[in-house]
């Protein structure tokens, strides 16, 4: 979903009727991944909503449709979501950068609900997911926010998702750096576009660039494909 009022709107329906969903915040890795990975682009396709995280997405839908969206990206997503009385578990990370998150909520005036729910470090098919889905249920959260990086999140989402009694989740990925400050999050835009990617590349090298180059040399192609959607969409 490009427009972050629907979007919004729609999450809180979920939360309002405690009812349990799973959110992809789809960015450049997600949209790479998924053009080889099936079974990937199966579990984002099957998510009760998704999200645009990524201004170079937005910009190509907005040339080739003629709409005027802007990207709510993960970081946007989590600081607007995480500052309201809701009841949140956090799953991943560590529980010294849900301190961290504790502690600027708390510099903010805020009392609110958030737990973190700790996972071991493990491949996405050795959770054992009926355990951590119990302590989530137990908890009764509105969001439940992951933070174990895309692909594993998605994954996991999908594979926790039956065992969950109520509760939104997220694949968040780095949100929870950006938040606290480890990461910054650029709003200004330049014909465009946001270049939040420039500053991963220089605190994590090897691990962006390859990323990046693989989106790179992606691009060509599927913007000639979503142009061939985008004329059948003009002609219907």
């Amino acid at each position: 979903e490009f427009d972050s009022k629907i979007f919004c709107k729609t999450i809180e329906e979920f939360i309002a009727k405690k009812r349990k969903a799973y959110v992809c915040v789809v960015d450049a890795n997600i949209i790479t991944v998924v053009q080889k990975d099936l079974k990937y682009r199966e579990i984002v396709n099957g998510a009760d909503i998704n999200t645009c995280d990524g201004s170079s997405i937005t910009k190509m839908a907005n040339m080739l449709y003629g709409t005027n969206y802007s990207a709510f990206n993960g970081p946007e997503l989590f600081e607007y979501y995480i500052e309201r009385p809701y009841k949140h578990v956090l799953v991943g990370n560590t529980q010294a950068k849900v301190e961290q998150i504790k502690a600027k909520v708390a510099e903010k005036g805020l009392n609110l609900d958030l737990t973190h729910v700790d996972v071991p470090f493990v491949s996405v098919d050795e959770f054992d997911y009926p355990a951590i889905a119990k302590q989530i249920n137990d908890l009764k959260p509105d969001i439940v926010w992951v933070s174990l990086g895309a692909p594993k999140q998605e994954t996991f989402n999908y594979k926790i998702f039956p065992y969950i009694e109520q509760g939104v989740l997220f694949g968040i990925g780095a949100a929870f750096n950006f938040y606290t400050g480890d990461l910054h999050n650029n709003k200004k835009e330049y014909a465009g576009l946001r270049f939040i990617w420039l500053e991963r590349i220089f605190k994590e090298p090897k691990k962006q660039l390859k990323r990046c180059g693989k989106f790179l040399l992606m691009l060509p192609r599927l913007y000639w494909e979503e142009r061939k959607r985008a004329k059948k969409f003009h002609n219907s």
